[in-house]
């Protein structure tokens, strides 16, 4: 295959289930805690590097609901706002947080739920040190114009610092979605679809030695578009 008419796709680290009930959240959690009491890899690199809180927020509880974290990994990680993180400890599961903010080297958390504390009298909820695993994590997304795209210089950038993530959390699977906007038959286009996924599986790949069992490549064709398909604008978003 020619990599350079590769067509875009939304690459995201999924591992996540909503338990519908507070039995399954319990055993979600203990599942959890199974798994990473004796890892079988080195934790992450990535962790907590800066843990404050807002002016005048102080006590025991502002670490909960005001807490911001900075993070050792960025835009440039492909790492986009709203991905959920386990926040880990010597293997033990502290707590889960969001990226509220991201930037090229760094990015800022919030908690969405505290697990455990080491010292309940602190005001520092989460410590500088705990390393992060992901639990629900969008990485990036690739557009490409219509007819025959290239992959360009600035994608191959993005693409090997998302590698280069995604080689920090071997143990996770990597879901690809490829998508395309309204032209066409829809049969056609999820078959388009599945060729980009696909084809951005076979890259990963052969460019970055991913392995192939981590990967798993779905096409939604014109199913879940983000924008509207009624302009061109609109339809270049939905080429992803």
């Amino acid at each position: 295959m020619n990599f350079r008419s590769l067509f875009g796709a939304l690459l995201a680290l999924f591992l996540c289930y909503l338990p519908s009930s507070a039995q399954q959240e319990q055993q979600e959690q203990q599942q959890e805690q199974a798994a990473v009491a004796s890892p079988e890899w080195e934790p992450s690199k990535y962790r907590i590097t800066k843990a404050h809180l807002l002016p005048m927020q102080r006590g025991p509880q502002a670490g909960v609901s005001q807490g911001r974290f900075i993070i050792n990994f960025g835009s440039r990680e492909g790492v986009q706002p709203g991905g959920i993180f386990r926040v880990m400890n010597r293997g033990k599961v502290m707590g889960l947080v969001s990226i509220s903010r991201a930037w090229r080297d760094s990015a800022e958390a919030r908690i969405v739920r505290l697990v455990h504390k080491n010292n309940p009298e602190s005001p520092i909820s989460l410590e500088p040190g705990y390393y992060l695993e992901p639990k629900l994590v969008l990485l990036e997304t690739i557009q490409f114009e219509k007819g025959e795209p290239v992959i360009t210089p600035e994608m191959y950038e993005r693409l090997h610092y998302v590698a280069r993530f995604i080689r920090s959390y071997p143990q996770f699977p990597l879901m690809l979605e490829g998508h395309t906007d309204n032209a066409g038959k829809k049969a056609e286009n999820k078959k388009l679809a599945q060729e980009r996924a696909e084809g951005v599986r076979l890259f990963l790949n052969e460019v970055y030695r991913l392995p192939m069992k981590q990967m798993h490549a779905v096409g939604y064709g014109q199913e879940r578009p983000v924008a509207v398909n009624a302009t061109e604008e609109g339809r270049y978003r939905n080429r992803r």
